[in-house]
């Protein structure tokens, strides 16, 4: 008997929202116990050194904190046909491009921007530093993530693909339970918003929306998820729920809640999910 959407995904994301919030921004090192036996076979990590000596500070403070590690556990749960290799490295651009049969690529230059939009003070939305870092991370590793769980499950996908592991990725999320999904949230809208990428040509002929469309896209998500509350003060301070794309967010996101239980519920094994639940964590007040 398998447990329900909400319980499920729920207890998904919050495992994987406490261990990766807490060990972006901190220096200092920190570790959490990962059992041996807990990992899931079919994904290998790897933190491939930069040739670029500016990156080695991203490369330090990733591998130690085990990010790729803690994500490893996570996905344990879920069953893959095939090896996937997942790994933080230079790629010379942004993003790594994804190729069917291949692994995920989490680009040291795009860690390096999240960095650098990072604001040095809270915001007046109420984005800190550690929460504009944490959210636009655990965003890229979700989305990337994603893009590789379709190829794998040969989940079929209309549209275009990146636009569909934005959808999954803020879905995710939005199982964090209401703070955490705020936090999270509200640190991917700053990453994009703070991209101020321009509504140009070239943006709209790529294979991925561009930046200022996916800023509406996870703030619609965010309105029509089961959390649509706490986000209403952030949604009401950047007027969103003026525009008329608001009141199709119940639509959308019931529409995403719909795909996820037809096509990845079935590939996730809840006693494993019980186990990864159980796992220790770093919480906030330890990295300090």
């Amino acid at each position: 008997m398998r447990r329900n959407l909400s319980v499920t995904a729920a207890s998904y994301a919050l495992v994987l929202s406490l261990m990766l919030l807490p060990i972006l921004v901190n220096p200092a090192s920190a570790q959490i116990a990962i059992p041996a036996d807990l990992q899931n076979d079919q994904v290998e990590i790897s933190y491939v050194a930069p040739r670029n000596p500016a990156f080695r500070p991203l490369y330090d403070r990733y591998k130690n904190r085990q990010v790729l590690e803690q994500l490893r556990a996570f996905m344990a749960p879920l069953s893959l046909t095939r090896k996937v290799t997942v790994k933080i490295d230079q790629c010379g651009r942004m993003n790594a491009v994804f190729q069917p049969g291949g692994g995920v690529t989490i680009c040291y230059e795009y860690l390096a921007q999240i960095d650098k939009l990072a604001p040095a003070e809270k915001t007046a939305l109420g984005v800190t530093r550690e929460i504009a870092i944490a959210g636009a991370f655990i965003q890229v590793a979700l989305h990337e993530m994603s893009r590789a769980v379709f190829d794998v499950l040969k989940i079929p996908v209309w549209g275009r693909e990146a636009d569909a592991a934005d959808k999954l990725a803020g879905f995710i999320m939005l199982q964090f339970g209401p703070d955490v999904a705020l936090t999270t949230l509200r640190g991917t809208a700053h990453f994009f918003d703070a991209s101020e990428r321009t509504w140009t040509g070239s943006d709209f002929s790529d294979v991925q929306a561009p930046e200022a469309q996916r800023y509406y896209n996870y703030l619609c998500i965010a309105h029509g998820g089961p959390s649509s509350e706490a986000f209403r003060p952030f949604l009401t301070q950047i007027k969103f729920l003026e525009l008329p794309r608001a009141k199709r967010c119940t639509q959308e996101y019931a529409d995403l809640r719909w795909a996820f239980q037809k096509t990845i519920l079935p590939h996730v094994d809840q006693d494993l999910m019980e186990r990864v639940q159980k796992m220790p964590i770093l919480l906030p007040n330890e990295m300090k």
